[in-house]
């Protein structure tokens, strides 16, 4: 029979090798979203302001991310852009010239509205990723979706477009989604649906946490026999038990204790 040490150290690789399989399924399951240009937060509060930060993954293993070219929403126009610098990196906003949007949120009439963001100039290596920040406003004041469409570059030459709508409700998920925004006059309570998704697979990775650690202690439990039983050191002479088997005691043992 192995030692406690022995025992206890084979459940603790038990348990990891299946807690291992658990997080590789969530991954897997999640990775092609992970994988997607993204923008956080995706709520704001309509005629507010917001800052938001694009997450840029290298998705090819010998080319890096060299440009990324955001394109603001025409169908709703924002004037006021500001950028955060980025060490290496060039950045530029472009502007619609000659172009004036309907004044918003104190907005001078002759702003012009924001077409694009570029950075270019540095490298996004493969296996590596960049975040990308923006403050914005003011925001429409009505319930809308902003779609931010963005152009990721490599090395190689290759363009690929983040582009797609979102999906409509119980549609699969298009393969090369825009970042979008969603403005609401409270981003409460758009924020607790936004990513359905996400809450799915957080719940699915309890879920098979808890499975790894039922199947880490289930050994335990079938090791584990009845009570030993206390007939022994009742006095009612009885024959020992321990595991519900019987023990055999020496008749000199017997004849001693009943003298004692």
């Amino acid at each position: 029979m192995p030692s406690r040490p022995t025992f206890v150290s084979r459940l603790l690789v038990r348990a990891t090798v299946v807690a291992s399989a658990a997080a590789a399924a969530v991954l897997l399951h999640g990775s092609p979203s992970a994988a997607h240009v993204t923008v956080t937060p995706s709520t704001a509060t309509a005629g507010g302001y917001g800052t938001f930060s694009f997450k840029v993954p290298n998705e090819r293993p010998t080319a890096s991310t060299t440009r990324l070219e955001v394109v603001f929403p025409a169908d709703h126009p924002v004037t006021g852009v500001s950028v955060r610098p980025m060490p290496g990196w060039t950045i530029t906003v472009n502007r619609q010239p000659g172009a004036t949007a309907t004044p918003t949120g104190g907005e001078p009439a002759a702003a012009q509205p924001v077409t694009s963001i570029i950075w270019q100039d540095s490298a996004i290596g493969p296996g590596e990723f960049q975040t990308f920040d923006i403050s914005v406003g003011p925001l429409p004041k009505s319930t809308t979706t902003l779609m931010f469409k963005a152009l990721q570059t490599y090395s190689d030459g290759e363009v690929v477009r983040w582009i797609d709508p979102p999906a409509a409700a119980g549609a699969p998920r298009p393969e090369h989604p825009a970042p979008a925004v969603t403005v609401a006059t409270s981003a409460g309570p758009a924020a607790a649906v936004a990513d359905p998704v996400g809450r799915v697979l957080g719940w699915t990775g309890v879920g098979l946490g808890l499975l790894a650690l039922l199947l880490a202690v289930a050994p335990l439990r079938r090791r584990g026999g009845p009570v030993p039983s206390s007939s022994a050191d009742s006095g009612s002479g009885g024959p020992a038990q321990v595991n519900g088997r019987r023990l055999a005691v020496p008749a000199g043992a017997k004849s001693r204790a009943g003298q004692s």
